[in-house]
C-alpha cells in the first residue's frame, strides 16, 4: 500500500513538474511576441490623433473640438486615473458638448500619447504640467470638467488658479476624505486590479481576446460609431499603454495626494456643478454628502444625481450636456 502511495505521489508530481514547465513555456512565448507587437504597433499611432504641446521638453497631447471663435467659453476635459486614451474616452461627450463650447481633452503625461513624466505624479506636479499645457495653447479662462481622479487635481488646481478657473464640473470626481468613508481600501484593490490587467496585458492574454474583435480590449461608451481606425488606435494604447511606469507612479500617489486636499473647498467664486452616481451612492452611503462637503456657499453650486454606474459621461451625456449648458448659461 505505501509502495502505491510512493509511486502515485511521484506520477502527481511529474504531471505538475511538466505542467508548471508548459505553463512557462507558454507565458515566455506570450511576453515575447506581446512584446514584437508593441514594438511594432506603437510607432504607428503616434500622431493618430490630437496636437503635440511642448510641457517641459516632454509631449502632451491635447484635442480641440466644437466652437472655435474666440468668446466661446472653453471647457477643459481631464481623465479618471488610468485611461487609456481620454481624447478617444471623452470623444462623445466631446462632440456633444461642442455644438454650444470649445472643448479641449487633455491627455496628461503617461496617458493616450503623450510622453510618460520624468516627475512623481504628485498633484503639485500634476496640476502644474496641466497648467502649463493650458498656458502653452493660449488658454487662460476656462472650465474644469473632470472624471474620478482628475476631482481631486481640479479641487488643487482649483485653488491655486481661482482666477483662471471659471467653474468645475465633476462626473462621479474623487473628492477628499473617500478613502476614510470606504467599507474596503479602494487604494490597495485598485493597485490589485492594475497589477493584474498589466499582468494580462504583458502576458499577451488581452491581445489574444482582442484578435479580431478590438472592442474586447476597450472600455468606451457602446452607443457611440467609431470608427474602425479609432477602435484600432483605442485598442492599441490599452493594450501597449495602459498601467505604464507614469499610470503606476500615479496610483502609489493617491493617499499622498488625497491627504495635501484632506480639508480643501473649492473657492468661493468657482462655481461648481457635481454630477454623483446613484450606483456609488448605494455603494458608499457618504458618497453624496462627501460631494457636497467640498462646496463652498456659492449659490450656483449644483450637485445633481444621475442613475448609472462611475462612468456617467457613458450612460448619461445627453442629461450632463443638458444640465452643463443651464450651469455655463
Amino acid at each position: 500500500m505505501k509502495l502505491v502511495s510512493k509511486i502515485m505521489r511521484r506520477k502527481i508530481f511529474k504531471i505538475i513538474k511538466w505542467l508548471a514547465i508548459v505553463i512557462l513555456i507558454l507565458c515566455c512565448m506570450g511576453i515575447t511576441w506581446n512584446y514584437f507587437c508593441k514594438k511594432r504597433e506603437i510607432p504607428k499611432i503616434q500622431a493618430a490623433y490630437g496636437n503635440a504641446v511642448k510641457v517641459n521638453g516632454k509631449k502632451m497631447t491635447v484635442e480641440i473640438a466644437g466652437l472655435q471663435a474666440e468668446e466661446s467659453p472653453v471647457i477643459v476635459l481631464l481623465p479618471g486615473l488610468g485611461s487609456p486614451s481620454p481624447v478617444l474616452e471623452f470623444r462623445p461627450l466631446a462632440e456633444k458638448l461642442g455644438k454650444t463650447y470649445k472643448v479641449i481633452t487633455v491627455e496628461p503625461f503617461g496617458y493616450g500619447l503623450s510622453d510618460p513624466a520624468d516627475t512623481e505624479r504628485s498633484i503639485e506636479n500634476i496640476v502644474e504640467e496641466l497648467h502649463a499645457c493650458l498656458e502653452e495653447i493660449g488658454v487662460h479662462r476656462y472650465y474644469l470638467m473632470a472624471h474620478s481622479i482628475s476631482g481631486l487635481y481640479s479641487l488643487y488646481y482649483a485653488n491655486t488658479y481661482p482666477e483662471e478657473v471659471r467653474g468645475f464640473i465633476g462626473i462621479d470626481s474623487s473628492v477628499p476624505k473617500q478613502n476614510e468613508n470606504e467599507p474596503f481600501d479602494t487604494t490597495k484593490l485598485n493597485l490589485l486590479m492594475a497589477y493584474l490587467s498589466k499582468t494580462k496585458n504583458v502576458l499577451g492574454i488581452s491581445r489574444i481576446f482582442s484578435i479580431g474583435n478590438p472592442e474586447k480590449a476597450i472600455y468606451a461608451d457602446q452607443n457611440y460609431s467609431y470608427s474602425q481606425e479609432d477602435l484600432e488606435v483605442f485598442r492599441i494604447l490599452s493594450l501597449d499603454n495602459s498601467y505604464n511606469k507614469t499610470v503606476m507612479n500615479e496610483l502609489k500617489q493617491v493617499e499622498k495626494n488625497l491627504e495635501i486636499v484632506q480639508d480643501m473647498k473649492f473657492p468661493e467664486e468657482v462655481p461648481v456643478l457635481n454630477f454623483v452616481s446613484e450606483d456609488n451612492c448605494e455603494i458608499f452611503p457618504e458618497w453624496e454628502k462627501l460631494h457636497r462637503s467640498v462646496l463652498s456657499d456659492n449659490q450656483e453650486n449644483r450637485l445633481v444625481m444621475l442613475k448609472g454606474g462611475h462612468y456617467l459621461h457613458f450612460e448619461q451625456k445627453e442629461r450632463i450636456n443638458y444640465y452643463v449648458v443651464k450651469f455655463i448659461n
